[in-house]
């Protein structure tokens, strides 16, 4: 029972690795309204579902739970991390 619920956490911390990593392409390259907006959905969809995770292996005293809270936490970095904006053109004279 316990590797089933360690082969759970597992599976569920590459997905939300997956996930997440997607939605924060989304928003950031090419943004556009529709996907921008998709992708901060898809975001908070995916953190959810990995605290649910998270709340699961709590209660089973899972080993991968420190992976999946670390994924939760480096995921919200990058999506709220402020990217320079690129110069559109070059203003040396």
């Amino acid at each position: 029972m316990s590797m089933l619920v360690e082969l759970i956490v597992l599976i569920a911390t590459l997905l939300g690795l997956i996930t997440g990593s997607f939605a924060i392409y989304w928003v950031r390259v090419k943004p556009s309204a529709l996907r921008a907006r998709l992708g901060r959905r898809l975001f908070v969809v995916t953190l959810l579902c990995l605290g649910g995770v998270a709340l699961f292996a709590a209660f089973a005293r899972a080993d991968g739970l420190a992976p999946l809270g670390l994924l939760s936490g480096l995921l919200t970095v990058g999506m709220l991390w402020e990217s320079p904006i690129a110069a559109l053109g070059d203003d040396a004279n």
